[in-house]
Order: C-alpha cells, then structure tokens, then sequence
C-alpha cells in the first residue's frame, strides 16, 4: 500500500515526539482517493461503485451526441466513449476526489483528462495552461471531434 507525504510525515513526527498538533487537520483536507478499475459512461464521465463521476478539466461529447463533419452527421459521442474506453479499459485507475461528483484521474502516471483533450475527444473546462495547450494541439492537428484543415 503506499502512503501520502502528509500521512508519513505525520507519523515520523508523532512517534518521535514531536509535536503534532495541526497534523490531523491537514490528513483531513487531503483529497478522497478512489483506486480501481472504472467504467466509462461516456467522453468524460466515468462510474466507480455505482457513483458517476466527471473527469476534472475536461468536458466531452454526451453519449449519444451527434456532431457534423461538413454536412454529415455523425455519433461523436459514442467516438469519445469508445476512446476513452480503449485507454482504461480493464487498467487501475487512482483518482481525487475534486468536488462531490468531480474527479481527477492518473493512468500510467498521466493526467486522464489531459490524454483525452489531447487527443481531441474533449474540451478543456478549466483555464489551466496544460489544458488550453492540449486543446490547441488538438485543434491544430485536427483530431478527434476537430475537423482536418
């Protein structure tokens, strides 16, 4: 099992007689984890015990939504999903808990919701600077939901 910095800091310092007031407070403020194998509900959404959960920073087309490629319709949606498929299926996936329904997940060490912006199955829904550069190299290669300049 491994242990957060903060929880090994707080024994070293408790069993060495230090003082450790505040400590528990900061245990506290650390995010849930949620360890395991999730199901994907959709571009960014994914399930974990029963509970939907939606990737933090980023936000993709809806199941069953239809985007145009020119005059054709056609399920992006379901393109999002099946990607984002591809990349966890069956792996462990160690996610935060952001917000109540807010998650930010880790596959192989890299940020799940900047793979799929990257790829061009999602947008990005925050302003953070790897997230906007993400979405520009999408764009810019005409990837995923982006159209081929």
């Amino acid at each position: 099992m491994r242990y957060s910095f903060a929880f090994i800091f707080a024994i070293f310092f408790c069993v060495y007689g230090l003082p450790c007031t505040g400590i528990a407070e900061d245990l506290k403020k650390e995010s849930k984890q949620l360890i395991g194998v999730f199901k994907v509900v959709d571009g960014s959404s994914l399930s974990f015990d029963g509970k939907i959960y939606k990737l933090y920073g980023a936000q993709g087309p809806a199941f069953r939504q239809k985007c145009k490629k020119g005059a054709l319709p056609w399920l992006c949606g379901a393109a999002a999903k099946k990607f984002l498929l591809q990349k966890i299926d069956g792996l462990v996936l160690r996610c935060g808990l952001r917000e109540a329904t807010v998650i930010q997940c880790f596959l192989k060490g890299r940020d799940l919701s900047l793979v799929i912006i990257r790829a061009g199955w999602a947008v990005a829904s925050i302003k953070s600077k790897a997230h906007k550069k993400a979405e520009a190299y999408a764009r810019k290669k005409g990837l995923g939901l982006w159209p081929k300049k």
